[in-house]
């Protein structure tokens, strides 16, 4: 198995809190990929893009979770933010591309990108395998090969 070289950042972020982020983007891209509902997926892209440029405080969805868990009284448990931000800006490409091909009708790429979507937020969801981390560290692994580094 393959060591996985995740960065760390050191800022804290609630476990709770994206892995029921990650619930709900699994529901969204089912809604689109059982039911064929777009306009969730649009919402999807646009929510994504706010947390990764704005910040999670600014996510419309992560806004309504933290509340929720307020509400059941959902005590955090803080991980490093790093690995998860870097996941987020790989969904929000997938994503982006996603709202992109439901956008312009391109039906079999969106069904394709949307399933490879899924596939890794339920690995995440379920079995606590991040998808992003895994090919991060695959790709530090081979560029430091490249650049003759110590982590050959």
């Amino acid at each position: 198995m393959t060591e996985q070289a995740c960065p760390v950042n050191y800022k804290p972020i609630n476990a709770y809190l994206i892995k029921f982020y990650s619930t709900i983007v699994a529901a969204i891209l089912m809604m689109y990929l059982f039911a064929g509902w777009k306009w969730p997926v649009y919402f999807l892209a646009v929510d994504f893009f706010i947390r990764i440029t704005a910040g999670i405080r600014y996510s419309p969805l992560c806004i309504f979770l933290n509340t929720v868990m307020k509400y059941l009284r959902i005590k955090p448990r803080k991980i490093d933010a790093s690995t998860k931000v870097f996941a987020a800006r790989i969904g929000f490409m997938f994503a982006l591309l996603l709202g992109l091909s439901v956008f312009l009708h391109w039906h079999l790429v969106s069904l394709i990108i949307g399933t490879v979507f899924l596939l890794a937020v339920l690995a995440e969801v379920m079995l606590d395998f991040c998808f992003a981390c895994y090919l991060e560290s695959l790709f530090t692994k081979r560029e430091n090969k490249k650049q003759g580094g110590i982590f050959q």
